[in-house]
């Protein structure tokens, strides 16, 4: 068995230099995509919405044909829903829904092919009001 054994020894660190040498060719591997063309994937770009001058972004998450963004404001919810108001007149979008109960406010506007849903919340005691901005393709 011993001789067995001493017989695998270079077999065995021959195996462990080719994974080393694979794991840092890997490691340093950076594909180059030329023409902006990726096969076998599409890339949706979902425009960012503005927020209120001294906002504070709490967090972004982004999915293929979704861009989610929440960020806190010491602004009023009235203040925030007249901001996107003014912000989606001026890009000539069309309000599709609101609905107002419980002091959370959820307007939606949608222009062509992209829906931005503003959901604004304050609760009674906190000095911030909370924004979720979804600007999702239809």
């Amino acid at each position: 068995m011993p001789g067995d054994f001493k017989k695998l020894i270079p077999i065995l660190v021959v195996l462990i230099f080719a994974f080393a040498g694979s794991y840092a060719g890997f490691t340093q591997y950076n594909p180059k995509i030329q023409n902006g063309d990726v096969k076998g994937a599409t890339i949706s770009q979902v425009p960012e919405l503005p927020m209120p001058i001294s906002s504070e972004k709490i967090s972004t998450g982004v999915t293929l044909n979704t861009t989610q963004t929440t960020f806190q404001t010491k602004k009023s919810p009235e203040e925030v829903m007249m901001f996107y108001q003014n912000v989606f007149s001026e890009k000539n979008w069309t309000p599709e829904s609101e609905r107002r109960e419980n002091g959370i406010y959820v307007t939606t506007y949608n222009d062509q092919d992209l829906l931005a849903t503003i959901t604004v919340t304050r609760q009674p005691d906190d000095e911030y009001t909370i924004v979720s901005l979804k600007m999702s393709r239809r």
